[in-house]
């Protein structure tokens, strides 16, 4: 428990180790959010005014009570019995605009005080979140790599594709000349065969000739 400076107590238990572990963002921002900034500026820009004109009025008071107690002194003994009563008002009304200015000064930083002290140390959230920044660009970064390297693969993979093709191309032109080449041959070879049997008719029609002939002598 710590004593605040209105003379109220406030709880400062350190909160579980469970919630430590938990990211700090959320918990920043909840009371952030609900703190309104902007509001509390308003407010304080409204206090910061009236301190200046309460600090402008207490400078004239202070200047007028100084001229009135160097009246006062140089008054003769008649004349300072009948100042004497206004001079102490005098006095007696700047000490109660003093305390009313202090205790306003005094409830100005404890409200704003009150609200602050609760709030929770930002800096955790600002690191966790310049770490996910950080982490992001490298995931991003790591990301267009992914892309150039997924790129060139899309790219050789296109490459080899096309040799692929051009390769099934090529077989299949080399087994239409394979296939042609054996049909000339076969082609070839019938011709052949052919040739060689006309070849052994005529010479085996000759020789009956011959031999019909060597008879007929």
């Amino acid at each position: 428990m710590e004593t605040l400076q209105d003379g109220s107590e406030r709880d400062k238990t350190t909160p579980p180790s469970s919630s430590s572990s938990s990211s700090p963002i959320p918990v920043v921002t909840s009371f952030w959010k609900e703190f309104d900034l902007e509001k509390e500026k308003s407010i304080l820009d409204e206090q910061r005014l009236r301190i200046a004109e309460n600090q402008e009025n207490s400078q004239k008071n202070r200047r007028k009570l100084a001229e009135s107690t160097r009246d006062f002194k140089k008054a003769s003994p008649e004349d300072k019995l009948g100042m004497f009563n206004s001079l102490l008002k005098g006095y007696q009304e700047e000490v109660d605009n003093i305390t009313k200015r202090a205790k306003f000064g005094e409830n100005a930083f404890l409200n704003i005080y009150q609200k602050l002290y609760e709030a929770p140390d930002p800096f955790p959230a600002l690191a966790s979140i310049a770490e996910q920044e950080r982490k992001l660009s490298e995931v991003e970064s790591e990301n267009q790599k992914m892309k150039v390297e997924l790129e060139e693969f899309r790219t050789e993979a296109t490459h080899l594709k096309n040799q692929q093709a051009t390769i099934r191309r090529l077989e299949e032109r080399n087994r239409q000349l394979e296939q042609q080449m054996e049909e000339k041959i076969k082609e070839v070879v019938e011709i052949k065969q052919r040739n060689l049997a006309e070849e052994n008719q005529k010479t085996l029609e000759l020789l009956k000739d011959r031999e019909q002939a060597l008879q007929d002598q």
